[in-house]
């Protein structure tokens, strides 16, 4: 292929990496929250480097399932580790973490000698990795140039390559230095390479597959095959080995944890790349295997190596623009690694390498301006420095044939991390000797048993003789000693043996020498904002120990140690200056490093004990001392933020009233100023050099009087009383007048203890705006009284129409129920006595027409009561088990007529509402259910609220018609139907549900519709819940008369009314005494043996048939009033008086059931 051609596309390709991290720089922060997530699943594809671009190809075809691991490990961390992840997260997040090196060296007590042993370990474990990428462009040249797996690319162009992706690295990974070292522009080209290179892989093995249908049978024949293989010899233990260090290595390279914890922005994203970083690994798992499937087969043997099967599969079908996208993907997942590497290793070389030794050497000093120059230029040198390794090694170590062993050797190098940095999330007892214990012990190990058998193995040919003896026989021929099976363990390969000694021996040295140096104070204050469980609480300051007994305990902790301890709640200035002040009353020298003896010991009690109090001081010493109860970093932690935020408190306090629009003087017992604010100076303007901390309050009153601020007077008496008040603790208020016309507000208040605060308020503007105010406030005044006269003449107005309109109701009750009441008395006894059938179906329509009118008389006027508000709800606990049978009794009969299901679920809840009006709105939801069913069922039940506690829902289901949504919004309207039919030829007056809605409001008690054409209705009600209660039973009275041949009494002034209860009564087997006047009637309760009244409300001449009963009824006589009043106070006063209620138009069933229940004693008379 064209050279110049390759040199065009990476040039175009670079510059495009350039275009997308200027636009990242610029617009990153604008994407929405699903695109940052998708970005920062894009940038965890910078784990997929060269080795997993080529080599995994090249191990696919070598060792079959092998490959699996290095996907299989971050599957499997980013699936079980989420926790570690997240804990990572949130720690960067809280210290600001930049690296992986910072992160360990905050954790273990913020030790600067830590972070620089991890880093040049990091540097040594990463550079051959890095080298592994610039062999890996060189190689992919060398095959599409002159098709040869030799890497036959000369220096110069890998060098100039190398500083090209410094430059890059340099302009985008040190172009802000910022605390938390985010850097969108070089994320945003790292993602876009990660994108670039699983297209790449997808694009190569998409375009195998559909060459023939025989290569997805091969593809499909291979897979099999290797899977029958391992049936047969098992998983090698290098596959778990390599799983382990795959998973360890998400969070242990440095790159790795550059990008999944420095750069992760937000917590929701960790949720997001589990989705979408697993699909992107199992995508390039997918893409890899045809791959290899064509390597295995038809790799050509001029190539040689199966590591650049993915470029010599299009190269073997002469598929250039194939060849060139396979090329860009091993370039970006080579170039990608290299930058994110870079840009980590240069940060933490700079952090804890450079910048400490040029503060120590005092080249520069912390304070200098430069500072922030000289730290980029540091950075920039580290990016150079690291990429200069990575060549040299490349150049000097280039005989290694496998990508793998360069991949694996960084791995299980940097995993050398993972015991620090996981045990440091977890556990409270690891310190930082144990730390340094186990680095160093593993990275020997490591570098013994891993990383010096493979610099021997890739020594020239000259010296091989010798590498072998040393691998076969180990130095000095001690056999014990080979690196490859140290101690005579011989069963295990190269990997897995090296892997068990570097970080078996890693871990056990950081567990063993944790417990064998405990963590100092400074590590256990450090250490306690790395978890996030409850503490355990202080010991009580009741089982305190005298400090004077434990010397013996004394000896394990030093000076520093208390030191450390103090920083953390009064500060590190405080802290210093007391104890260099004690040091110096005592002749002693502030050596950190000095066993803390009980001198040591009393100061720090007593100086914290000025702070946190002497029980907490003495607590918290003493918990240091004998490590009961909770751990002490865990106590200075507490106490550290109460410090913490005390003097927030502080500074804000100071900040507020700086910024006060008063003017606010702060005076000590000495009568000295102490504080003050930049209000007060302005009011006063007073000369710059009168007022400082300290000032005597005397003389800045002295120079007020003398310039006539303090009215008049002799200036020294003005003095000698404002001084007088302030020594007194007098509170005053008083307002001042000033020359200037400015009005002055005074307030003082003394201090506890001793003191005076006093505000000054400018009141100039509030003042004349009163002035105005009170001159608007008379004329508002007058048009008020003005507006109320006229609104308590409409309101008078008002009332005599709201009265007019209850005459018209209540006449309209009586003049209009009565003919109809008097028409259905005759009615139904006309029924009773006629036997042709022809005649009593034409009174039977004849009564069912009487009843329609009935009820929309009734309807109309219930709506207007419940509009007026005349009647309202007399709500109390009532049984819903009652409700339900009475309901069940009263349509089970409709329903199997009509051959529907009716039912009805009982319960025992009692709820708190109207027990009529509650009857009378579900009877309707029934009623209406069983008109418009044809077939099917109608439930009615009962169900908890899950919005609202202590609420349940009345619901009434039915397979009906359904009601579409526009019928809906006007169902609760008057004359409004739901728009179907009745199957049953009834026919509703489109009232009933405007009264529930009415009812429902006044309850308010909320109904939900729901509905479904062709399915059915639900309407459904929420109500209260009550208590129960408590059942009285009280003892019969009276017992029933023997004979139902009652002497009943009517009074009513219509005769036609007399006439038709006459004829009702008579047929049912009752004596009827009529009267039309109340003497009339009194005069036969005094000739007659009357048992039962019947008193119409209405009477002639204005009189009140409930007037003639409170005169004259006996007590034991039952009584009904009839009337179609609609009093809402009428029915309670007549329950009181054990009066039944009968409501125009008068039911006859309902009448002659009254009537039937009656137990009446007789009357006998003298």
């Amino acid at each position: 292929m064209n050279s110049w051609l390759i040199i065009g596309v990476l040039a175009l390709y670079i510059v495009l990496l350039f275009g997308c991290a200027f636009f990242g720089e610029k617009h990153a922060s604008r994407l929405s929250p699903r695109g940052r997530m998708l970005l920062f699943s894009l940038t965890l594809g910078v784990y997929c480097s060269s080795w997993t671009f080529y080599g995994a190809t090249g191990a696919a075809v070598r060792e079959g399932v092998i490959f699996l691991p290095i996907y299989l490990g971050p599957l499997l961390f980013i699936w079980f580790g989420y926790d570690i992840w997240k804990r990572l997260g949130r720690i960067r997040q809280y210290h600001a973490i930049s690296s992986i090196a910072d992160f360990v060296a905050a954790r273990y007590g913020k030790s600067g000698s830590l972070a620089a042993l991890v880093t040049i370990l990091a540097v040594i474990a990463i550079v051959p990795y890095l080298a592994l990428q610039l062999r890996a462009i060189a190689l992919s040249a060398s095959v599409i140039l002159e098709q040869n797996a030799h890497v036959t690319t000369t220096t110069n162009s890998v060098l100039m390559l190398t500083a090209l992706l410094a430059i890059l690295a340099m302009i985008f990974g040190t172009r802000h230095i910022a605390h938390t070292e985010q850097h969108g522009g070089l994320m945003l080209a790292v993602a876009f390479e990660s994108f670039v290179k699983l297209f790449a892989l997808l694009c190569v093995a998409g375009f195998f597959l559909l060459q023939s249908p025989e290569n997805i049978k091969q593809v499909s024949n291979d897979v099999s095959q290797h899977f029958h293989d391992l049936q047969q010899v098992g998983v090698p233990e290098t596959f778990w080995v390599q799983t382990l260090l795959a998973g360890l290595a998400m969070i242990c390279l440095p790159r790795q944890f550059h990008v999944a914890v420095v750069e992760l922005r937000d917590e929701k994203h960790i949720r997001g790349a589990r989705r979408w970083f697993a699909a992107y690994l199992i995508l390039t798992i997918i893409a890899i295997i045809p791959i290899a499937s064509w390597a295995l087969h038809s790799l050509p043997e001029s190539l040689g190596t199966p590591d650049i099967a993915v470029l010599a599969l299009p190269l073997s079908y002469q598929q250039e623009w194939l060849t060139l996208l396979a090329f860009l993907g091993g370039f970006s997942a080579s170039t990608g690694m290299l930058l994110v590497a870079s840009v980590a290793l240069s940060i933490m070389l700079s952090n804890d390498l450079i910048m400490p030794a040029l503060w120590r050497f005092k080249i520069i000093s912390r304070q200098d301006q430069q500072l922030p120059r000289v730290l980029k230029l540091t950075r920039r040198i580290s990016i150079v420095g690291v990429m200069l390794l990575g060549f040299l090694f490349f150049h000097f170590f280039n005989d290694i044939n496998q990508l793998s062993v360069f991949g694996l050797l960084a791995f299980s190098a940097v995993a050398q991390f993972s015991p620090a940095l996981i045990g440091g999330l977890y556990w409270r007892g690891a310190s930082r000797q144990g730390v340094y214990a186990g680095l160093i012990v593993g990275f020997v190990m490591w570098s013994y048993t891993l990383l010096f058998p493979t610099v021997l193995r890739s020594l020239p040919e000259h010296y091989q003789n010798f590498a072998q003896h040393l691998l076969l026989f180990g130095p000095f021929d001690i056999n014990s000693l080979r690196p490859e099976a140290l101690l005579g363990f011989e069963s295990f390969v190269p990997l897995t043996h090296g892997v068990l000694w570097s970080l078996g021996l890693n871990i056990a040295m950081y567990i063993w020498v944790s417990r064998l140096y405990r963590p100092s104070i400074a590590e256990q204050i450090q250490a306690e904002s790395f978890f996030y469980y409850e503490s355990k609480p202080l010991p009580s300051a009741q089982t305190s120990t005298d400090l004077s007994d434990l010397h013996q305990n004394a000896a394990r902790l030093k000076v520093g140690d208390l030191l450390a301890l103090a920083k953390r709640i009064t500060g590190e200035k405080p802290t210093i200056q007391a104890f260099q002040q004690f040091c110096e009353q005592n002749h002693v020298v502030l050596n950190e490093n000095h066993v803390a003896n009980g001198m040591w010991w009393r100061f720090t009690e007593q100086y914290l004990a000025g702070i946190i109090g002497a029980a907490s001081a003495r607590t918290l010493l003493t918990t240091a001392l004998i490590n009961n109860g909770l751990a002490l970093g865990q106590v200075a932690n507490i106490l550290d933020q109460a410090s913490q935020w005390q003097r927030f408190n502080q500074n804000l306090l100071m900040t507020m009233i700086d910024h006060m629009t008063q003017g606010v003087s702060v005076v000590d017992k000495n009568m000295c100023l102490v504080a003050w604010n930049n209000q007060y100076l302005k009011l006063f303007d007073y000369p710059k050099d009168l007022v400082y901390v300290g000032c005597p309050i005397a003389d800045l009153i002295r120079y007020n009087a003398e310039r006539g601020e303090c009215g008049p007077g002799p200036v020294e008496e003005h003095v000698r009383k404002r001084i007088h008040w302030m020594k007194v603790g007098s509170a005053h208020e008083f307002e001042r007048i000033r020359k200037d016309g400015l009005v002055i507000q005074m307030r003082g208040n003394p201090i506890e203890g001793g003191g005076f605060v006093t505000t000054f308020a400018d009141i100039t503007a509030f003042r004349e705006n009163e002035a105005v105010l009170e001159e608007r406030v008379r004329d508002r005044t007058r048009q008020l009284a003005d507006a109320l006269t006229e609104q308590q003449l409409a309101l008078e107005q008002a009332d005599k129409a709201n009265q007019s309109k209850s005459r018209f109701l209540a006449a309209a009750s009586h003049d209009l129920l009565q003919p109809m009441h008097a028409a259905r008395l005759f009615s139904t006894a006309l029924e009773q006595s006629i036997d042709n059938p022809d005649d009593q179906l034409t009174l039977q329509q004849l009564d069912r027409a009487l009843y329609g009118a009935e009820s929309m008389l009734s309807a109309l006027l219930d709506i207007a009561r419940l509009e007026g508000r005349t009647i309202q709800p007399k709500r109390q606990a009532y049984s819903l088990h009652d409700l339900l049978s009475d309901l069940e009794l009263q349509f089970k009969s409709i329903a199997a007529q009509r051959n529907i299901q009716l039912k009805v679920h009982d319960t025992k809840f009692w709820v708190d509402t109207d027990p009529q009006w509650m009857r009378r709105i579900i009877q309707n939801f029934v009623s209406n259910a069983l008109r418009y069913t044809a077939q099917g069922r109608v439930v009615v039940g009962v169900l908890r609220s899950a919005q609202r506690p202590n609420h349940i829902r009345i619901g009434v289901w039915d397979t009906g018609p359904g009601i579409n949504e526009q019928q809906r919004v006007k169902l609760f309207q008057e004359f409004e139907r739901c728009g179907h039919t009745s199957p049953w030829g009834e026919q509703g007056l489109g009232l009933g549900l405007a009264i529930v809605q009415r009812m429902t409001s006044l309850l308010d008690f909320p109904v939900q519709v729901y509905s479904e054409l062709g399915k059915g209705s639900c309407f459904m009600i929420e109500v209260p819940l009550a208590e129960a209660p408590k059942i009285q039973v009280a003892s019969p009275q009276m017992t029933a008369l023997q004979h139902t041949a009652y002497k009943v009494l009517c009074l009513d002034n219509d005769e036609t009314i007399l006439e038709g209860m006459r004829t009702l009564l008579s047929k049912w087997g009752y004596q009827i005494f009529t009267a039309t006047e109340p003497a009339e009637a009194l005069e036969l309760i005094q000739h007659e043996d009357i048992q039962v009244w019947l008193i119409d409300q209405h009477l002639n001449h204005d009189q009140r048939g409930l007037d003639f009963i409170e005169q004259h009824r006996p007590a034991h006589i039952p009584v009904a009033l009839i009337t179609a009043d609609s009093d809402p106070e009428l029915p309670q006063k007549l329950k009181q008086q054990n009066i039944v209620l009968l409501k125009k138009p008068l039911k006859p069933a309902g009448l002659r059931s009254w009537l039937s229940g009656l137990k009446i004693m007789p009357m006998h008379k003298d």
